[in-house]
């Protein structure tokens, strides 16, 4: 009786916590925020940027595929904007709205132009590119809607095959013709630019969600979960990144081997999925745990908040390096660190503002969002 409620919709997935899931986001949070203090760009930030983007897309089709085998049913791009309304959308709103106000203060601390700042900005929420990492909510967002309306379940094997194949080559293909344009300049020209490289992240979001979704319906990646076999896909997921040092997906410039960020950003993925999901029930993955729950929050202030500049520049006083040596990483941790320390006591605050206007966890609009706004689900 409960398996038929459940497929029919009407309960909740099973609830076995997936607690490495909530860690594999901990750690690509960490990797984001450490590529944007390592101003050096050093081996381990180009490690790091084959999978901490991938890794999220990755994750949200492992969730999505569980959710089917509890309910039986796809979600349509309806359940999905209802659904990420209060996830996605307001936070986003909310978010911008705060960045904002954050660099207009900073402009004006340091005596810069505050209009076109504010003008700058607001085409970056318009258009969806964000402001600084925010980015990151609509490309999630479009490519959740994408996933929906592709409708993976409903597809015979063939045509899976293909999305999976073809869609990578398109993109990268793509990104060369885009990276060789010579770019007009001017507003409109600006907002069509931003609109391309939001749709061109969205439609490679969504194939990093169809991976996550097919791997983790279809096969049984636990095979992978020994120490031997995840050492040596780690290793190839270093190697491979390795071919791709000037990689800023943000952007939409994938380097000479675009094809191979695709293949290589699931097989990183996958591999820390799997490392963490080994690792579960060895130790304590906690503070990783606590990354992932709060990885929106740490996403939406460490850059847009001026927090990990600041810490940069005050890093830089006691020690500027031309080039990664022992020094340089033992302050860039000490600014890690701090940063960390930093968003704990703000993730704290913001979890006590939240219970007080919630006054319990009434259901209304405005707590709903609130109560959103500090993870990615």
């Amino acid at each position: 009786m409960e398996e038929q409620r459940v497929r029919a919709g009407a309960g909740p997935i099973p609830s076995a916590h997936l607690g490495f899931v909530d860690a594999v986001k901990g750690l690509g949070i960490l990797a984001v925020i450490w590529g944007h203090m390592d101003y050096l760009w050093s081996t381990s930030s180009v490690w790091f940027s084959s999978f901490k983007l991938a890794v999220f897309f990755v994750v949200v089709g492992l969730l999505k595929a569980r959710r089917y085998e509890a309910r039986g049913q796809e979600e349509s791009c309806g359940a999905v904007w209802g659904k990420r309304l209060y996830s996605l959308v307001i936070p986003y709103g909310v978010y911008s709205l705060l960045a904002i106000l954050a660099h207009l203060a900073f402009a004006a601390v340091r005596h810069q132009g505050m209009l076109e700042a504010l003008r700058g900005d607001v085409l970056l929420t318009v258009t969806l590119r964000g402001i600084a990492t925010l980015w990151f909510l609509p490309t999630l967002l479009l490519a959740e809607l994408l996933f929906a309306a592709i409708r993976p379940e409903s597809r015979c094997r063939a045509v899976k095959l293909l999305l999976c194949i073809l869609m990578p080559v398109l993109l990268w293909a793509v990104c060369w013709f885009y990276e060789g344009m010579d770019l007009p300049e001017g507003l409109l020209a600006q907002a069509g630019q931003n609109l391309f490289v939001v749709a061109a992240k969205s439609v490679s979001g969504c194939w990093f969600m169809l991976c996550g979704y097919y791997i983790y319906r279809h096969l049984d990646p636990k095979r992978l979960s020994r120490p031997l076999i995840l050492a040596v896909l780690l290793a190839v997921n270093l190697g491979l990144s390795l071919l791709s040092p000037e990689l800023d997906f943000n952007a939409f410039r994938l380097g000479r081997f675009g094809l191979v960020f695709y293949v290589n950003g699931v097989l990183g993925s996958v591999a820390l999925l799997e490392l963490l999901r080994y690792l579960e029930g060895r130790m304590s993955l906690r503070p990783l745990i606590w990354c992932g729950k709060n990885s929106m929050f740490l996403m939406a202030t460490h850059l847009p908040w001026y927090i990990a500049p600041v810490l940069v520049a005050v890093g830089k006083r006691f020690y500027t390096a031309a080039a990664p040596d022992v020094k340089y990483f033992l302050v860039m941790l000490a600014e890690f660190a701090a940063l960390m320390a930093i968003e704990f006591v703000m993730v704290r605050c913001k979890d006590r503002i939240k219970d007080a206007i919630t006054g319990g966890g009434k259901e209304k609009a405005v707590s709903r969002a609130i109560q959103y706004l500090g993870s990615v689900k």
